[in-house]
């Protein structure tokens, strides 16, 4: 394959106005944020009322990270993405500094036998919400700059992906590093690595993913459950049985808005990593399914532009984004719908989390930028 490679067809400065996909992105974003609130509501109310007793605080927080959000995209919106390649470099230092302090004590929050946050005093985040982009960023600078259409041309990014996997797994958060990894061979094959040349790749993540699983007795025990989650109903395989039951009512359309009943301290993380399984059990199969058509229509548009950005370094980084979103997006489904082991994960745009919110609304923002300055048909 050779490597993704967009002629620069004009040297007009500034931003022209938005187009039609420029449009529908935001329309889509826009929606899916919107719907996003209810269900939050609908899935943290009681959890926020008996936890924090205020039923609205999980909406709030929220809403509050959405503004935030929303104001970000709106800037980097009309600046020109070119402008952005400047930033590479220092966005990938921030997010190996972030990846490195989460295991200072008085900075890293340990929850769960992990230590995923860090506690900036004023802000608690999720370090690898930043590092993923990081890795965008400084994938479509180099694929931009350096031939990458062979693993020796593609090593910079190989070992950037690589490092940022073990800090992950350190962690541990192994979701977050299967998307890493798997994002990092995206961006590999942006750059023109023949596709035969990922055995190279992939047989060694694969051997290592196997060694790790046996290593660790949680992770083995979480396979286990995945496969026969009953035989272990009131342990690691309580919440993918609660979303699968979360899921099974919903039948066709849903037992209704509010009427769900998994959310009531049944089914862990209801406002987070398994929301989707209160939009099943609330909308039923076809709101489900409605849901990832808006995601799929995201990320068609994301190609979309990608194809038509202007420079090859915009290109890629639109191209990164979307895939970003895709990924995260079969990755959380996959887990809450039980097609793969259960891990960690939230749904972009829909999952409680002000960290994530923001970094993805302002990818739409760059995807915006890119839209707004590509090549007009």
């Amino acid at each position: 394959m050779k490597a993704l490679s967009v002629p620069i067809i004009s040297k007009r400065k500034g931003l022209t106005r938005p187009d039609k996909l420029s449009i529908t992105l935001a329309l889509l974003v826009a929606a899916l944020c919107a719907f996003s609130l209810f269900v939050l509501y609908s899935a943290s109310f009681y959890a926020a009322e008996k936890n924090f007793g205020d039923g609205l605080y999980y909406l709030k927080k929220q809403a509050l990270a959405m503004g935030l959000g929303v104001i970000t995209a709106v800037v980097l919106s009309f600046i020109n993405a070119e402008k952005l390649k400047k930033a590479a470099i220092p966005l990938l230092v921030v997010s190996f500094v972030l990846l490195g302090i989460i295991f200072i004590p008085a900075l890293g929050v340990e929850s769960y036998g992990a230590r995923r946050w860090l506690n900036l005093g004023f802000i608690t985040m999720q370090p690898s919400e930043v590092s993923k982009f990081g890795l965008v960023f400084f994938s479509a600078f180099i694929i931009d700059k350096y031939k990458t259409d062979t693993l020796k041309g593609g090593l910079p990014i190989l070992l950037v992906g690589i490092a940022m996997c073990v800090l992950l797994l350190l962690e541990p958060n192994m979701s977050v590093t299967v998307l890493t990894a798997t994002l990092m061979m995206a961006m590999l094959f942006a750059g023109g690595v023949k596709t035969r040349k990922f055995a190279y790749i992939l047989l060694p993540l694969i051997a290592g993913a196997v060694l790790l699983i046996l290593l660790e007795p949680y992770r083995l025990q979480r396979l286990t459950a995945f496969i026969d989650p009953w035989a272990s109903p009131k342990g690691e395989g309580y919440q993918l049985i609660q979303s699968y039951y979360a899921l099974g009512s919903g039948g066709w359309f849903g037992t209704g808005y509010l009427k769900g009943r998994q959310k009531y301290m049944f089914l862990p993380f209801a406002e987070s990593d398994f929301i989707f399984a209160i939009v099943g059990e609330e909308f039923g199969f076809v709101g489900a399914i409605l849901l990832i058509a808006v995601y799929m229509a995201i990320a068609i548009t994301g190609y979309k532009i990608a194809a038509r950005a202007q420079t090859r370094f915009q290109a890629v980084l639109a191209y990164g984004i979307s895939s970003v979103i895709v990924l995260q997006t079969l990755i959380n489904v996959a887990v809450v719908s039980g097609s793969i082991p259960p891990t960690g994960i939230p749904l972009p745009f829909m999952s409680y989390g002000g960290s994530s919110l923001v970094c993805f609304l302002s990818s739409i923002g760059i995807l915006e930028s890119v839209a707004r300055n590509g090549r007009a048909f």
